[in-house]
Formats: structure tokens, C-alpha cells, sequence
């Protein structure tokens, strides 16, 4: 089956993690499925008008065009139109006739999908991560953009959100269309289990210090865009933490610089137990979680974070708010839920944590992340989402 594959969100030179979780589900379809992602986007210091690279990936091409960017803002969309119009030519002569179209993220790649479906007759799959239909954002998905996004959903043969909440989201914006929710997955062979920082096995004492002296580990990864990941009500609750016990440290790995946080933990004196990392690779991210003695997050909103499905993975268990997809798959048995912006849930539930996460079931933690999230298995889904699309 071939497959052309359309990313509103996409990794680039200049942001080489946007997206990236897209390109893990392409990678994740089984053999039977042949991928090409077709993306467009501004070159730099270009005498061409256009450049065509085929990038190969895990298990899927990615015809990159690259284009000299126009002055002009009504220009350059126009100009995007006509290179994704040529880059279908392209992959028509180079790869295959796409069986269907798989549509990541309904804005603004979109519009594309639509006009092939209307002009050229290709039925488009879409999937959906993105937060804008949460009612926080009530005040963004409005006008001319609804209308957009709702009509890009409702031409879909079937839409895949990866969780329910982010279904009845799109419900209450006026989608309706055939849902199926297939869950962001997880590369369990590198997420793994591991020993925390500390052996587990140690007997702690009553303030939850290890009797050899360490510090337990609790991990936060995230870009650290406070609108939506609060990540400075997480800084506010480490410093109240710290004048209640020094058993432990925060590790902070974040995709981009965060100066005024870093500002804060030195102007706080927390630079002792806040530890910022910056960007890692997966190898390294990987090799955080099997440290950490719990993964903390405390996000205004979210859909379904693959932070948390990779902690899962790695047998951790998870300190979260409870927002978006969350409450599907924090359990009582892999974590704690705490509303939305209360800090002082926040601080009773990283000291519950401290005291208690060495009491998790870390293995049955890891199961349940392989029988839901694993990559094959949501890879399979997909497929047959295919299938029954193209094959009715």
C-alpha cells in the first residue's frame, strides 16, 4: 500500500524536534506500507527558485523541496501551493500512484489535502495531536480558522486523535466525522528499564533519604513554553520543597533555552537541587528516564504527551496534572493526577512521591506501556485504518 504522507508540524534544520513524533508513527506502519512524506519550506542563501532532496528515513522517504522564500507573504503561500502540487508530480514519477493520502495535524497542510481530494479524487486519513481545540484555547479556534479546520476534518474518511479527550474537543467545535483513537507511541526497545539513580532496593528512612546519602531523582522534559507546560509553578513548588527536606533533585532536559528560569533557580538558590540540561538525543532522553525515580509534569493543557508514554515505558511513574488525554492513562497504579495550576496539589504530590515512588510496580508499569503504546502495535492500527479505507 503507498502512502503520502502531509505534516503541518515537521522536523526542520531550525527545529529538528517539531513533529518528530509524526515521523515515529510513518516509521512505526509495517512493511506492507510504503511511505513518502512530501514537505515544503524556505531555503536559505537559494539562487534556485526550488530545490527537490529525497531524505531517507527509518522507513520512509521524505521529499524535502526547499524554496527560495518570496518577499511577499500572499506570494509565498501561493508559491507553497504549487510546489506541493509539483512535489505529487514528483512522487507519482519517482515513487508510486499514493494509494491514500495520511494527513498529521489538519492545519494548515490541510488545505492541500482538501484540494487533492476535490480536484484530484485522493481520500485523506487525518490524524490529530494538536491542543487548539481545548478550551483554553476557546478564544484561538475562531473565524475564518474554524471554518478551515472544521471543514479539513469533517472531508476526512476518518480521523485518529490520539486520545478520547482530544475526540470530544473536536466534537464540541462542530467535527463530525468517524473517529478512532489510536494512542502516540513508544520505541520500547530503547525505552526501557533501568535502575534509578539510587538502587531501589535500599530501605529509606522516614524523610525518604537513601541511608548512603543520595538524592532521589524526579525528570521533567519538556520545550518549557510556560503557557502551556507551567513549568515556572514547578520551579515556585521546588523552592517551598526545598525548605521541607533535601532528598532530592530536579533534571530538567528542554528544547530550547530557558534564561529566565535559569535566572530564578540561581536568584532562589536552587542550583543545588534544579539541574537544567538542555537538548538531548533519544539515546540520552532514554537513559534520563531509566535514572529518574519519577516523572513530574505539570502542564496547563496537553492532548497525550509522549513524555509520559515514554516514562511509562521505562517503568516510571508519573507525577502529572490532569489535562487533556491524561486521566486515560495515569492510573493510580502508575502515578498521580492533581488538578490543573494548584500548586499545593503539586507540592503534597511530589512529596508523596518522594516517600512512595520506590513503591511502584515498575515492571507493570513497563507492561502496560508495551501492550498500549508500543510501536508496532499502534503502527498495525494504523494500518488498518488503511486498509479499511482503501479497501472497503
Amino acid at each position: 500500500m503507498n502512502i503520502l504522507h502531509l505534516l503541518s508540524w515537521f522536523p526542520s534544520p531550525d527545529d529538528p524536534t517539531l513533529g518528530n513524533f509524526c515521523v515515529r508513527m510513518i516509521d512505526a506502519l509495517p512493511e506492507e506500507c510504503h511511505s513518502v512524506i512530501l514537505s515544503v519550506c524556505d531555503g536559505k542563501d537559494m539562487t534556485k527558485s526550488f530545490e527537490v532532496k529525497e531524505i531517507k528515513g527509518a522507513h520512509h522517504t521524505h521529499v524535502q523541496i526547499y524554496i527560495r522564500p518570496p518577499k511577499v507573504n500572499a506570494i509565498r503561500k501561493l508559491k507553497m501551493l504549487r510546489m506541493y502540487q509539483y512535489g505529487l508530480k514528483y512522487i507519482k514519477k519517482h515513487f508510486f500512484e499514493p494509494d491514500l493520502v495520511h494527513l498529521h495535524v489538519a492545519y494548515p497542510l490541510g488545505q492541500v489535502a482538501l484540494l487533492w481530494k476535490k480536484l484530484l479524487g485522493y481520500k485523506y486519513v487525518m490524524t490529530e495531536h494538536w491542543t487548539i481545540y481545548q478550551p483554553q484555547n476557546k478564544d484561538v479556534l475562531v473565524g475564518r480558522l474554524k471554518k478551515k479546520i472544521v471543514k479539513i476534518a469533517n472531508n476526512a474518511e476518518l480521523i485518529m486523535p490520539v486520545s478520547l479527550d482530544l475526540q470530544h474537543c473536536m466534537e464540541g467545535h462542530g467535527v463530525h466525522n468517524r473517529f478512532q483513537v489510536i494512542y502516540n507511541l513508544v520505541n520500547t526497545d530503547m525505552f526501557k528499564l533501568g535502575q534509578p539513580c539510587i538502587d531501589s532496593s535500599l530501605r529509606t528512612n522516614l524523610r525518604g533519604n537513601d541511608m548512603h546519602g543520595g538524592k532521589k531523582r524526579m525528570l521533567h522534559i519538556s520545550t518549557l513554553r510556560d503557557e502551556a507546560k507551567n513549568f515556572s509553578g514547578i520551579l515556585r513548588v521546588v523552592e517551598k520543597l526545598k525548605q521541607q527536606r533535601d532528598d532530592f533533585e530536579l533534571h530538567v532536559i528542554h528544547d530550547y533555552e530557558a534564561p529566565e528560569f535559569k535566572t530564578f533557580v540561581a536568584e532562589h538558590n536552587l542550583t543545588d537541587c534544579v539541574i537544567f540540561h538542555g537538548k538531548k538525543t533519544s539515546a540520552e532522553v532514554a537513559e534520563a528516564y531509566q535514572k529518574a525515580d519519577f516523572f513530574v509534569l505539570f502542564s496547563n493543557f496537553e492532548n497525550l504527551p509522549c513524555v509520559i508514554v515514554e516514562a511509562f515505558a521505562s517503568g516510571v511513574p508519573v507525577l502529572s496534572t490532569s489535562v487533556g488525554g491524561i486521566a486515560e492513562i495515569v492510573s493510580d497504579e502508575r502515578g498521580i493526577l492533581i488538578p490543573q495550576g494548584d500548586e499545593e496539589a503539586l507540592l503534597q504530590g511530589m512529596n508523596q512521591m518522594l516517600d512512595h515512588c520506590r513503591e511502584y510496580d515498575r515492571e507493570a508499569i513497563r507492561d502496560y506501556a508495551i501492550k498500549t503504546f508500543a510501536a508496532q502495535n499502534i503502527g498495525r492500527q494504523i494500518f488498518e485504518v488503511y486498509k479499511e479505507v482503501v479497501i472497503p
